[in-house]
């Protein structure tokens, strides 16, 4: 009860300012000259531009309503929720303060990410509160999308009360995109086929189902030839496919997000003696929900989906017992 009157108090103040006119008060320990940006980052639209002077810099106009913006140049920026009234931006230490949704969002951002990371009951009562208190507005959504890294269950019956325009908004169908990708190439869950053209060594198109799904285990290798940790999980799978290679089980290795002939030029030295699918690019880690690779999916002779995820020497542990079976 104590947090929805906090931020129901909150709320209350944002929705009591009518005036349209935004103001913004930076500092960055940055060259005189030194451009700065003000973006829309739903629309990615650049809105305004302006130069540090004496380490600060202003913008200032109208908006018609509050949206997510950042400020700032390049990786150097900061995010913030853009509405009426005056907003001082640090960017040195990536902090805003001063308008009612900002300093409402920042409480909650402050205590969410206090909690340890065992503390999951409390972190999610206290953006389950916070969602509620403010489903009509943008401290609800970007409070959502922090909830949407502890409890998915949690977030889609959140998600549900949010009006359309909030569902839709960026942070928040992104969230709720990669947890249904999540949910559909989970263990238990059928494969998902694609197509790579090109995808064979030797230039022919190449479909997942052409390893994957015909009766056979399948080991399925997201890397690349930059990824200094997929180059040390290659003793694990080598060991694991000399071992078990056959007609019950196989490897197949992908290379996502990399220059083809730099992953031809890696094939040349490494020792990947087991299939390969080249210049993948981004489409298997979007349909799969993959974030970081090294990344490991194991299939069954059916196609369904046993793990995700194995590491090290759980890779042949697995195999292993697998086919012992």
């Amino acid at each position: 009860m104590r947090i929805h009157f906090v931020y129901g108090l909150l709320f209350a103040l944002l929705t009591a300012c009518t005036s349209s006119q935004y103001r913004i008060d930076g500092i960055y320990t940055a060259e005189d000259g030194t451009p700065v940006w003000l973006i829309d980052q739903n629309a990615k639209d650049t809105l305004a531009q302006t130069a540090v002077r004496d380490g600060a810099f202003t913008f200032s106009g109208r908006i018609q309503e509050p949206f997510f913006a950042y400020v700032g140049n390049g990786k150097q920026r900061v995010h913030l929720i853009l509405e009426p009234g005056t907003a001082t931006v640090d960017i040195d230490e990536r902090t805003v303060s001063g308008t009612p949704m900002e300093d409402a969002y920042g409480a909650f951002h402050r205590r969410f990410y206090g909690y340890k990371r065992e503390q999951r009951a409390e972190k999610t009562a206290l953006a389950d509160s916070v969602v509620r208190a403010n489903r009509d507005n943008l401290v609800g959504a970007v409070a959502l999308e922090d909830l949407a890294h502890v409890d998915a269950d949690r977030f889609l019956s959140l998600y549900e009360l949010l009006p359309a325009h909030l569902q839709e908004f960026y942070l928040v169908k992104s969230a709720y995109d990669a947890i249904m990708i999540q949910r559909t190439t989970a263990p238990g869950q059928p494969f998902t086929d694609y197509l790579i053209a090109g995808g064979n060594p030797d230039g022919t198109d190449v479909k997942l189902s052409d390893y994957v799904g015909r009766g056979r285990y399948i080991l399925l290798d997201h890397w690349a030839s930059w990824c200094g940790p997929c180059k040390a999980e290659m003793p694990f799978i080598k060991k694991t496919w000399e071992a078990f290679h056959g007609d019950r089980f196989d490897v197949v290795s992908i290379a996502v997000s990399d220059k083809r002939a730099d992953t031809e030029q890696a094939l040349s030295t490494l020792d990947m003696p087991w299939n390969q699918i080249l210049d993948a690019q981004r489409i298997p880690l979007e349909l799969y929900g993959v974030n970081a690779i090294p990344h490991l999916i194991l299939f069954g002779p059916d196609g369904t989906i046993l793990q995700r995820g194995l590491r090290g020497e759980d890779i042949y542990t697995t195999v292993a017992d697998l086919l012992s079976r």
